[in-house]
């Protein structure tokens, strides 16, 4: 999965202020002009926002997936798959115009996905220890509903504080995907650095320039170009070279076809 939007992730255990904290940042952000989305992991076995009996259940219970229910206040989506086929990319599918997704739960996927905002809610230090040594990636900030000291904010007194800190990562986040956007994606690593969002980040922070992507830098000069469903196909020369090369050698062995080696062929490979 590569992340397209700003994630912030909320995680902690039961009764640790994980819904202020969301609702108080997603207030925010809203505020803000963000579309926001707001995704929820829920610990309760069987739980199920249909109900048996329901039509939609029925239709469920035939076979049906997803089921959508559309009222005169909302749309619901029900998809009968569980979090074990949950995926991010999934929510991408029914939220194509959402600007940041905030999660709340989700501890093992947002602990080990190094590309979601952390904010960590905690009852006491030693949860704050454990979170932190879990966490791969940047922590936005821990805090609890009660004083435990520095760096842990207080929710309620330090609210402003800790939406600051959300819009703040928010924001560059949004700057680094944008960067990430214009660069090939495919880590090769020509540049120094062991990926593409590492260049990103190194961008944002004015370490290194987009003209540092050696692939970007090439591009001008190579002789082909590839295409998948309207996305160009980032290629390096050598790669560049062996499909112009191939296409131009199979081309010329047809009847009636006439190769010197510097026409403009188009290929379409049609679904």
């Amino acid at each position: 999965m590569r992340i397209r939007v700003p994630i912030l992730g909320v995680v902690g255990h039961r009764k640790s202020g994980k819904t202020t904290v969301i609702e108080t940042i997603v207030q925010e952000l809203a505020k803000k002009g963000y579309r926001v989305a707001t995704a929820k992991h829920t610990g309760q076995k069987g739980f199920s926002m249909d109900a048996e009996g329901k039509d939609t259940w029925r239709y469920a219970r035939a076979g049906a997936n997803p089921v959508v229910c559309v009222s005169d206040v909302e749309t619901a989506i029900l998809i009968k798959d569980g979090e074990t086929k949950f995926s991010l990319d999934q929510l991408f599918k029914f939220m194509p115009e959402i600007d940041v997704i905030v999660l709340e739960g989700f501890s093992q996927l947002v602990l080990n996905d190094d590309g979601i905002g952390k904010t960590l809610c905690v009852k006491d230090r030693e949860e704050y220890k454990d979170f932190r040594e879990k966490a791969k990636g940047e922590i936005i900030t821990p805090c609890s509903i009660q004083s435990l000291g520095s760096p842990i904010l207080r929710i309620e007194e330090d609210a402003q504080i800790l939406v600051d800190k959300a819009f703040k990562y928010t924001e560059k986040e949004k700057e680094i995907l944008k960067t990430l956007s214009l660069l090939p994606r495919i880590n090769c690593g020509d540049c120094g650095r062991s990926s593409c969002e590492e260049l990103a980040s190194d961008i944002y922070e004015g370490k290194a320039k987009l003209n540092d992507c050696v692939i970007l830098k090439l591009r001008p000069k190579l002789k082909t170009r590839m295409t998948i469903n309207g996305d160009e196909i980032p290629l390096n020369p050598f790669v560049s070279e062996i499909i112009r090369k191939s296409i131009l050698g199979m081309t010329s062995s047809l009847k009636e076809v006439s190769i010197s080696g510097d026409e403009e062929v188009h290929v379409k490979i049609l679904s």
